[in-house]
């Protein structure tokens, strides 16, 4: 897929998810399941302080009036990464470009950790 991750079969249901992508101008890999990543440590990394960024500027005030979200008539849910489309949203941000995005994550061959 080339459509930068937007056309994913990904959804409140989804259990694994896998994508390929740009970031710093290597190939990364990046699979979510249920709630857990693996893959590119480094990117990994980033996708988890993104999610905190986003959580903390949520609680801004400042940050609410730029982006026009909370206030009376609204109020703004912080992505998190146990949510399959919140998850995906933060790695698309993350990476420069979105290869593929598979459904579900192939087996990966490393018997390591998730994070």
């Amino acid at each position: 897929m080339t459509d930068g991750g937007r056309g994913a079969d990904v959804g409140p249901g989804t259990e694994s998810f896998e994508v390929r992508g740009v970031r710093n101008g290597s190939i990364v890999t990046v699979v979510w399941d249920r709630g857990r990543f693996d893959g590119d440590p480094p990117t990994i990394d980033l996708v988890e302080v993104e999610a905190d960024l986003v959580a903390v500027s949520l609680r801004d005030p400042f940050q609410l009036r730029v982006d026009g979200v909370g206030g009376a008539g609204g109020a703004a849910v912080a992505p998190t990464v146990h949510d399959p489309e919140s998850a995906l949203a933060l790695v698309i941000r993350t990476l420069d470009r979105v290869v593929q995005v598979t459904t579900p994550a192939r087996p990966r061959p490393s018997g390591g950790p998730a994070r």
